[in-house]
């Protein structure tokens, strides 16, 4: 995982480009890149980008350059990882419209990235605006390149999130289950005994077991497609609350408020 932050340079662009840059920091200059310009040269790029701005003059516009931290979890990425994340997530939030220089710094325990741009762009000259939106589109590229790359992502609540194929996976499990309570609300619609309801979800590429009604049957009924990894069971923990495990038999959901039955159908399974 990555976490993000940013904060505008009013004055000493030189110093901050020559701090991320220092040889001992990067590898000796190995995890150094830039974009319409060179860190050499940047800070005269830079002034160059942002004397041809049409609001120069602005009291409110005072930063000449942005400095944008991504730092991640000890151990979790290599050097080359890093610095390729944050060359994509530069490339994706800047658009090819700012000059950047990027380093990748490798003398602490985690590894992190330092990219500093320029406060105009080279298109328009206009302006880049540091808000609350924008912060949070840092923040989303960032999660979506570890996501891609396979890291951890930090949830909303600021617990660690997973790694990326196992959202895909559990996302991949989602959309299944969705289908089956859709095949099962259609289904429904259309029957009017249990046994019907069982010939209708085989005919539909099911695999159904525990079905059966006993005293040794199993507490759930559970549905397989060709296309899952594990059966699904009937239950309100699997499926949802429309989809009640009483009793195995068929029956409309009632109204919280009336209890009275509503129009849309549910199993109780």
């Amino acid at each position: 995982m990555a976490v993000t932050k940013i904060h505008g340079i009013k004055t000493t662009v030189d110093k901050a480009i020559e701090y991320i840059c220092n040889p001992d920091k990067t590898d000796q200059n190995l995890y150094i890149s830039s974009f319409a310009c060179s860190p050499e040269t940047a800070v005269l790029d830079f002034k160059y980008t942002l004397d041809h701005t049409h609001d120069c003059r602005d009291p409110h516009n005072t930063n000449k350059a942005f400095h944008l931290i991504q730092a991640f979890s000890p151990g979790e990425v290599s050097y080359e990882e890093a610095h390729q994340i944050g060359k994509e997530l530069a490339d994706r939030l800047l658009e090819g419209k700012y000059s950047y220089v990027l380093t990748t710094h490798t003398d602490k325990g985690h590894v992190h990235n330092h990219l500093i741009f320029c406060s105009a762009d080279n298109i328009t000259f206009s302006h880049y605006h540091d808000c609350k939106k924008n912060y949070w589109k840092i923040r989303n590229l960032s999660d979506t390149l570890c996501q891609e790359h396979n890291l951890s992502t930090i949830m909303p609540d600021g617990k660690k999130g997973m790694k990326y194929n196992e959202w895909a996976a559990n996302k991949s499990e989602s959309s299944k289950k969705a289908q089956l309570r859709k095949d099962i609300s259609q289904t429904i619609r259309i029957v009017s005994t249990y046994s019907e309801f069982l010939t209708f979800m085989e005919a539909k590429g099911y695999e159904i077991k525990n079905a059966e009604f006993g005293k040794n049957s199993r507490k759930y009924i559970t549905f397989r497609s060709p296309d899952m990894s594990r059966p699904v069971r009937g239950s309100a923990k699997s499926l949802g609350k429309n989809f009640r495990s009483s009793r195995r038999r068929l029956l409309p959901p009632t109204s919280h408020t009336t209890g009275h039955a509503v129009p849309h159908p549910a199993v109780q399974l």
